[in-house]
């Protein structure tokens, strides 16, 4: 009897706690607390009709996660613009990516997942396409990689692997062609400039097949972002965007991509195409 009337007080002070806590707040259908002192507080839910220049359906989900005294705190979950699907789901500290994330896309696969911190990628990032594994590494505390990287083509099968060191290739890496042979071998020094490279012809190269689409070049290359690894106006690259997402990647001439591949990212870093290019024209979409 004694324990039941504890509880019942206990039930009362908190109703009487929770109730001063918000007096004068606002609450509207989905349960979106604003306090008293109009900050946003706990569970949040954003709808088309919220914003309406989202482009999302009236009732549809843009977005849903936890405040804490208006700031995103804890996990949050960003959706498609059918407002069903989810296309992020991240961690927020103070209202900041910070933390583990999966970036997902329009059928529901996983295409990223990686830790975020300070604006800088942290511990390990993967990117997939069609579920399959085409980036893999590590990152130190500055958001450079370090330890082995590797790239892989849609099928599975490597395509370049190397060391990092604050960012840098260093020691020894490989390259392959799309069936597994070996395409070329290259040595960096400590600084992550190319010292010797040996190139190898494949053993059964695949026909090609030519495409009927009009000629269109590579996007032309105004920063060359490439992770610490020197640009080659000759050579092999990988160019990455302001997001650090790897943009094009192959073979360049004269500085321009000559035969290689051209990724296309929405606003949030989801992966829309992957364009193909073949003797400094487009020739196809890869697979996504």
């Amino acid at each position: 009897m004694l324990l039941r009337k504890l509880i019942l007080s206990l039930l009362v002070l908190f109703s009487v706690g929770f109730t001063s806590a918000f007096a004068g707040s606002g609450v509207d259908q989905d349960g979106n607390v604003t306090d008293a002192q109009g900050k946003k507080q706990g569970k949040w839910i954003y709808r088309g009709k919220d914003r309406p220049e989202a482009g999302y359906p009236a009732e549809g989900k843009i977005e849903e996660g936890t405040f804490v005294d208006d700031r995103k705190e804890g996990i949050w979950i960003k959706y498609y613009n059918d407002g069903v699907t989810p296309k992020l789901k991240g961690e927020f500290h103070n209202h900041r990516p910070d933390g583990v994330y999966i970036k997902y896309d329009a059928s529901g696969q996983i295409i990223e997942k990686g830790t975020f911190e300070k604006s800088n990628y942290k511990d390990s990032l993967k990117r997939f396409i069609d579920g399959v594994c085409i980036y893999e590494a590590k990152f130190d505390d500055t958001g450079k990689e370090s330890g082995k990287v590797t790239y892989r083509y849609p099928n599975g099968k490597p395509e370049f692997i190397y060391t990092a060191k604050e960012g840098k290739a260093t020691g020894a890496a490989t390259r392959y062609w799309p069936n597994g042979d070996v395409k070329e071998k290259i040595t960096y020094d400590s600084n992550g400039n190319v010292v010797n490279t040996v190139q190898l012809d494949m053993v059964n190269p695949p026909v090609e097949i030519k495409s009927n689409e009009p000629k269109v070049i590579a996007p032309k290359i105004k920063e060359m972002e490439t992770l610490g690894i020197p640009f080659q106006a000759n050579g092999y690259n990988k160019v990455y965007n302001k997001n650090k997402e790897i943009w094009q990647d192959g073979q360049f001439k004269n500085g321009s991509l000559w035969d290689g591949k051209v990724y296309e990212y929405d606003s949030d870093g989801i992966l829309l195409k992957v364009k193909v290019f073949k003797n400094g024209a487009y020739h196809s979409d890869g697979q996504l």
